[in-house]
């Protein structure tokens, strides 16, 4: 098993635990503001020891700082319009689509059919399980914003794939972009719900503590996964956390899986395991 691949599996399993967790949160903006803030200041103190990131690292912060700024904004106005289990999926099930398009058209990467196949699987499937809810009957006006936020995902992780790749010190990218994101978190958040939500994140601290650690350790394992491996095939795998969501919602949430949703989840094991295959 390749070590880009323990990575980004590493990345899939914390990225499920902490939206399962954020479901218990009482205001999820709150929280996001909270994962981002608190996983900037977790790393700050390591920054002091390692070079600052130059040239093209540095105009991939500043871009994955810009592209994250509407990600926030179209994933909450997506939160607005509909249910959080009916939108979340779609989003996160176009992002890699997005991914592998700007992989072969930018980056010159040249997944095989295989593989290619093995995206759609994943990514059809998390967006099958999204729409398996019931929730999702009012997902009309979130989808565009869902559509949206998948663009922005699959932007910000073209730019991050390509930051990471280009500095000496994998880790200085990585620590950096936790600091950058946390800024963009700081502004939008407040400017999106008032002063409200800074009160209610004050409130869920010790959740927001919890799921900031388990953030970092998600995306940084992926950001190390993809300066190792191919981008779209890791991103694809990555979304494999909505599998491993739904079995943490079976296990610990009580939720029931229908005949629809064992569907979806065949649909996305079988496409990792054609990513794996090619």
């Amino acid at each position: 098993m390749s070590a880009a691949l323990v990575l980004i599996l590493v990345s899939a399993v914390t990225h499920a635990a902490v939206n399962i967790l954020t479901k218990r949160a009482r205001d999820k903006y709150a929280m996001r503001l909270l994962i981002g803030v608190v996983s900037g200041i977790a790393v700050t103190p390591v920054l002091f020891f390692l070079p600052v990131p130059q040239g093209l690292a540095l105009w991939c912060l500043a871009g994955t700082g810009f592209v994250h700024a509407f990600y926030e904004l179209w994933l909450v106005r997506s939160y607005e319009e509909a249910a959080f289990s009916a939108v979340y999926p779609v989003a996160r099930g176009t992002g890699p689509l997005f991914t592998a398009i700007g992989a072969i058209l930018i980056l010159r990467e040249h997944p095989p059919l295989v593989q290619l196949t093995g995206i759609l699987m994943v990514c059809g499937g998390v967006i099958a399980i999204g729409i398996s809810h019931r929730a999702s009957d009012g997902i009309g006006k979130g989808l565009s914003f869902a559509l949206a936020t998948g663009f922005t995902i699959g932007c910000y992780t073209l730019i991050d794939a390509t930051g990471v790749r280009s500095v000496t010190e994998a880790l200085s990218y990585i620590l950096w972009f936790f600091l950058v994101h946390g800024v963009v978190v700081l502004v939008t958040a407040p400017g999106i719900r008032g002063r409200a939500v800074l009160i209610e994140a004050r409130r869920q601290w010790k959740l927001g503590i919890l799921l900031a650690l388990l953030s970092d350790v998600s995306y940084g394992a992926a950001l190390f996964a993809f300066r190792l491996g191919a981008t779209a095939q890791l991103a694809a795998l990555r979304e494999t956390s909505v599998l491993f969501g739904a079995a943490m919602a079976v296990a610990f949430l009580g939720e029931k899986m229908n005949l629809q949703r064992w569907i979806a989840a065949g649909a996305i094991a079988s496409g990792a395991i054609m990513l794996q295959a090619g």
